[in-house]
């Protein structure tokens, strides 16, 4: 199940590996994600500000859908 639009900056990104991290505007738990998430751009970088949606899996959240805020 996908929420609503959240904002967030993106500390950690390997383009080798297509994994990266986004930690919330507040706070909250950080957000993995995959490059196949990324919209809109080819890829982000570390320190970017990005706007994002996750999808919780049992226990696990991941980003479904970064772009550039």
């Amino acid at each position: 199940m996908r929420s609503v639009l959240r904002t967030g900056k993106v500390i950690s990104f390997d383009p080798a590996q297509g994994l990266g991290v986004i930690v919330p505007c507040g706070g909250e738990e950080h957000v993995p994600f995959q490059t196949e998430a990324v919209r809109f751009v080819d890829v982000v970088a570390e320190g970017q500000l990005v706007i994002y949606a996750i999808e919780r899996a049992d226990a696990a959240v991941r980003a479904v859908e970064v772009r550039p805020a």
